[in-house]
């Protein structure tokens, strides 16, 4: 790139007002890695453009509203899931366990079951795609989910303490 100095000092000079540019889509720290970005993707052309200045505003605007369009649908999305979830989880009065206790359980699974069983059950993944997600071969998957239901069984099934 020619004169990379020069572009880098006049591009650099103005990365305050870059961030601040970027803030109209985006919170302070995901702006600064926008303006970031951009300034490693200006300095990997293999020609400098005409206007650095005007191609780093133009690339900074793109890579946030793409940010933003991204942290939009990944919020959206946590969300649906999240309400999911609550839905699984809550109590009914005709249920036959309490929606509380189900999540205690599989908290207290150790991590790789139950990692298995947020990923079957929640995620609606098949054993071997859980096989992969996890490194680990399918009949593996299988015993530990079939481990982790006997267990949230077993502790579920527990007859309550009740004082007279």
């Amino acid at each position: 790139m020619a004169d990379l100095d020069l572009i880098t000092r006049n591009v650099l000079a103005r990365s305050g007002a870059l961030v601040l540019y970027a803030r109209q889509w985006l919170d302070a720290a995901a702006a600064e890695d926008v303006v970031q970005e951009a300034l490693t993707a200006l300095l990997a052309l293999r020609a400098a453009p005409d206007d650095p200045v005007a191609w780093m505003c133009r690339a900074v605007r793109n890579a946030a509203i793409d940010s933003a369009r991204s942290s939009s649908r990944r919020r959206r999305r946590e969300e649906v899931v999240a309400a999911e979830r609550r839905e699984m989880f809550e109590s009914r009065p005709d249920s036959l366990i309490d929606a509380r206790t189900a999540a205690e359980v599989l908290e207290r699974l150790p991590a790789d079951l139950r990692e298995i069983v947020v990923l079957r059950i929640w995620a609606g993944m098949t054993l071997s795609q859980i096989a992969a997600i996890c490194g680990v071969g399918i009949t593996t998957v299988h015993d530990r989910y079939e481990s982790a239901l006997r267990q949230m069984r077993a502790a579920l099934e527990k007859p309550c303490n009740k004082n007279p």
